[in-house]
């Protein structure tokens, strides 16, 4: 069965009767916060990047195509590629962090840093009264990740992790047949983060934009793949199922890379509601298995991916029990474009918070560290 849904990208169609999910985490209708009008579409929120590597091309694109955003400066020490990439939006440009945070057009950074750095960044720019979009990871440690959101309090702005999977058609269908009780109570996740990065990467990301190697240090990038990818999953499940890790245990090892962090790593997780998860994450997976995300319940389970699998047990109008259902959904806009949408929609709107938290990176975050220490000692953690 199918049928149609106009929306915000006009119509869609799918092959499930109950079309009721949004294409993108709910503002609850924009909760009241500091700002005293109302929401004003016709206002752009004005962007400053901060860091202006590999990453930061991607947003930056996806900054330009929102509706309600735009890039007025850019910074990065390396002059070249701070001034390569204002000129691809005829923004300005500065090596100096300052005067990025000093400009009074600038009213919310995106920091796209390596991850040492994202704390203290994140923390001087709330403390200028922007607000903040930082890359994934929130930062290298809990304690930064605290200050980082404590800073975004005191000072009256909001602070945003980029999980922007959570965007994903797939991901965002998952989350409506969960809450429908489609495939019952949840008892176990399975994660899947399975890559080859070339040696390349290591010190020039994917495209050499920025020769550097922070990535290969410890103190520096946090870890590898688990901090680096896997924690696009873990944030992913616990949007989905809203269940929250109480015990970790993890084994990884450096097999192939010349790096200090791990190139692969296996992970159990209990959750609060007894479930257990796994996740399995490697950079040097030859043949590569890619990205695979899985829900099982008591009544079936669901595969993420496109098109989305289902296979439950309880009869529903429009799907058939005891087989796998294939759910084709509609492309909906890029993902990181939605994410910067609703990000400047929640700070023009005054709303208390955006729909991405900085306790969302603290939470994802508090899974890794424990992770990793539980890969030290080879024992659980509890969290």
């Amino acid at each position: 069965m199918s049928m149609s849904l106009k929306g915000r990208f006009g119509p869609m169609i799918c092959s499930h009767r109950r079309i009721t999910s949004r294409p993108w985490p709910s503002l609850k209708d924009v909760p009241e916060g500091r700002g005293e009008g109302e929401l004003a579409m016709d206002k752009e929120l004005k962007v400053g990047i901060i860091g202006c590597g590999e990453i930061a091309v991607s947003h930056a694109r996806s900054i330009a195509e929102a509706h309600n955003a735009r890039i007025i400066m850019t910074m990065d020490v390396k002059k070249e590629v701070a001034k390569d990439l204002a000129d691809r939006y005829q923004a300005s440009f500065t090596t100096d962090l300052d005067e990025l945070l000093s400009n009074p057009e600038v009213d919310a950074v995106y920091i796209a840093t390596p991850h040492h750095l994202h704390a203290p960044i994140a923390i001087k720019s709330a403390e200028a009264g922007k607000h903040v979009m930082v890359e994934k990871p929130i930062a290298v440690n809990l304690k930064q990740a605290r200050d980082m959101i404590e800073a975004a309090r005191k000072n009256g702005v909001l602070l945003s992790v980029c999980f922007v999977m959570r965007y994903r058609p797939d991901v965002l269908k998952a989350k409506e047949l969960l809450e429908d009780g489609v495939i019952g109570d949840v008892i176990a996740l399975k994660m899947s983060a399975m890559g080859d990065k070339p040696a390349s990467y290591w010190h020039g990301g994917y495209s050499g934009r920025v020769k550097t190697d922070w990535r290969t240090k410890k103190d520096q990038s946090g870890g590898g793949i688990l901090i680096m990818n896997a924690v696009h999953n873990i944030d992913v499940m616990r949007f989905i199922t809203g269940l929250e890790a109480v015990r970790v245990y993890a084994e990884q090892d450096t097999f192939v890379t010349p790096v200090e962090v791990e190139d692969w790593i296996n992970v159990i997780i209990r959750y609060d509601n007894g479930a257990i998860g796994s996740i399995d994450a490697s950079s040097c997976a030859k043949g590569r298995e890619g990205f695979g995300d899985r829900i099982f319940g008591k009544e079936g389970q669901i595969a993420l991916g496109s098109p989305l699998r289902l296979y439950t047990t309880l009869p529903d109008e429009g799907f058939e029990p005891g087989r796998w259902n294939e759910i084709h959904l509609p492309q909906i806009g890029n993902p990181r474009t939605l994410y910067v949408e609703k990000f400047a929609e929640a700070v023009l709107s005054g709303a208390d918070e955006p729909p991405v938290t900085g306790e969302d990176g603290l939470k994802a975050l508090q899974i890794i560290i424990a992770a990793y220490e539980s890969g030290e000692k080879h024992q659980p953690v509890t969290i």
